[in-house]
């Protein structure tokens, strides 16, 4: 037999998120993916129009807009690093060798990325 009561549904309003700090850095990361946006649609400029990209590149904004995207990249780094070596079950000691071999080799990569975009 079925109720004709309706069922209960909490109200939830547009800014839940800004009552738990939990919640607030998930928004903050979360947000901060539409960097990833902007930088794949500089690659994309890159591929098919190096010159415009070369022009573009200089632009103080566009140096702005690729700052907070670094920022926001290192922010997902960070946060992916801790979570995903979790997922593997370690003792702790194992862990944090290797959230440091993660960070090691992010660096290095980072610094030979450089290396080669500066020659």
């Amino acid at each position: 037999m079925a109720t004709k009561r309706k069922p209960y549904v909490r109200e939830s309003g547009r800014c839940w998120w800004k009552g738990n700090p939990c919640y607030r850095f998930y928004m903050l990361r979360e947000g901060s993916s539409v960097f990833s946006i902007w930088v794949g649609l500089l690659l994309l400029l890159f591929l098919f129009s190096p010159a415009v990209f070369s022009a573009l590149i200089k632009n103080p904004l566009v140096r702005l807009l690729n700052s907070a995207a670094l920022l926001a990249a290192l922010l997902h780094t960070k946060t992916w690093y801790e979570l995903a070596p979790r997922a593997l079950n370690l003792p702790e000691e194992k862990l944090a060798v290797l959230v440091k071999g993660l960070w090691t080799a992010t660096i290095a990569f980072s610094a030979l990325a450089l290396l080669f975009s500066l020659t």
